[in-house]
């Protein structure tokens, strides 16, 4: 396909999304009040005074339109920054990383390949906490597509550096077909534009975070074919993981507000803790801070927390990232392609995780009862009828549509 029909379709795409934004607008919010009280929840862990000049101090937090990184919207819908003293600015943007190296962004949710890459580079920032391990990414393609031969010289929005990658590697293996790109018109455009794009019947297939593969199924307009699993290394959903995506922060701010830090830590965690515990509304609180239907928003929070199992979480380990690396090689990515961390100790800190006072994460989950309520291999439509239950969400009112048939197989 011309790069410039591709390119001005986005633009046409863009401006749409715009006026849609604005039609939005006016609607009513279906985040709900529940029992849960931030203020309270901070207060269970012991922190200092913040510094006289720390108080007015706007930390500029950054996360990519990737439902990996839900937790910077529910730290700010669900009070938690106020409740800590922070004054937090969340922007969407895909310059994290440009915009953490030049000290305009102070904290931010980032790929760890680019966050790898940027740190070898010299760029002033560490991964303060681990954020997703494991998957998971889609290949979404359209309807026409019944079965994956059919992708063979097609237009795919995968990335123009797709083949030197693990993920589209493997499911070329296991689709059977070409992994060479050389086999399909391949295009580059953000994951948003793609569905626009799958929509108006100009591309066959794209790669992807959520919620853009699960608004594909829910609106009828395309289907998943295959799912990247980050790394995965193990038949048991429960080890192997490699790291997805991080929480990282720059060093200078780190060096000049270490209360604040510390504190921001502890906000990152008490959000992955609110999806766990409260669901229903973490469903709600992406639905509306990424824009779509409600009912993508929990099939986001379903996946991420019960179906993939545990994988949002604070906690990393250096397994996570050798495995990360490891599928690299699995894949047999050349050499120079690779992302290695070349001074693990520049790259990450677990001081803030250790000083912030945050439980680790299995005693959390066993504390909170979340096997108990929600166990791995719950159904969906468990799970549902229990995030509904605990929070006291009324399902007439909730007005949920129907859910496609085999969503969560």
């Amino acid at each position: 396909m011309n790069r410039r029909i591709i390119s001005l379709f986005v633009l046409l795409a863009m401006s749409l999304t715009f006026l849609s934004a604005c039609t939005d607008s006016s609607k009513e919010s279906a985040i709900q009040e529940v029992d849960y009280d931030p203020v309270a929840e901070v207060a269970k862990y012991d922190l200092g005074e913040i510094p006289e000049e720390d108080k007015n101090f706007v930390i500029q937090m950054g996360y990519r339109d990737c439902d990996h990184m839900v937790a910077s919207i529910i730290g700010e819908l669900a009070g938690i920054y106020d409740a800590l003293g922070l004054n937090v600015v969340v922007t969407k943007t895909g310059k994290i990383m440009e915009a953490m190296s030049s000290g305009e962004m102070h904290v931010g949710y980032q790929g760890i390949e680019g966050a790898i890459r940027s740190v070898n580079e010299g760029a002033p920032l560490f991964m303060a906490a681990a954020n997703h391990v494991g998957g998971s990414r889609y290949l979404v393609v359209s309807n026409d597509i019944n079965k994956s031969e059919d992708l063979v010289g097609k237009t795919l929005a995968i990335g123009s550096s797709a083949e030197v990658r693990p993920e589209w590697r493997r499911w070329a293996e296991e689709l059977g077909i070409p992994m060479e790109l050389s086999n399909y018109e391949v295009v580059d455009m953000g994951d948003k534009d793609k569905l626009f794009a799958l929509k108006a019947g100009q591309l066959d297939a794209f790669s992807c975070c959520d919620p853009y593969a699960s608004q594909a199924e829910f609106e009828g307009v395309g289907k998943i074919m295959a799912v990247g699993w980050g790394a995965h290394v193990s038949d048991s959903l429960e080890e192997g993981w490699g790291m997805c995506c991080i929480y990282c922060m720059n060093n200078d701010f780190l060096e000049e507000h270490p209360e604040l830090a510390r504190r921001l830590v502890l906000a990152h965690a008490l959000a992955i803790k609110y999806m766990y515990e409260h669901p229903y509304n973490a469903g709600m609180m992406f639905a509306e801070g990424f824009g779509v239907q409600p009912e993508v928003g929990l099939r986001t929070i379903y996946m991420k927390t019960v179906a993939e199992g545990r994988t949002i979480t604070w906690e990393f380990s250096e397994e996570n990232l050798n495995n990360f690396i490891q599928y690299y090689y699995d894949y047999n990515i050349p050499e120079e392609e690779i992302p290695k961390i070349e001074d693990i100790n520049r790259f990450m800190s677990k001081n803030l995780l250790e000083t912030c006072g945050i439980e680790d994460f299995e005693t959390f989950l066993k504390e909170a009862k979340i096997d108990e309520n929600f166990p791995i291999g719950l159904s969906f439509e468990e799970w549902l009828e229990k995030a509904m239950a605990i929070d006291g969400i009324d399902a007439e009112k909730a007005n949920l549509a129907q859910m496609p048939e085999n969503w969560f197989e």
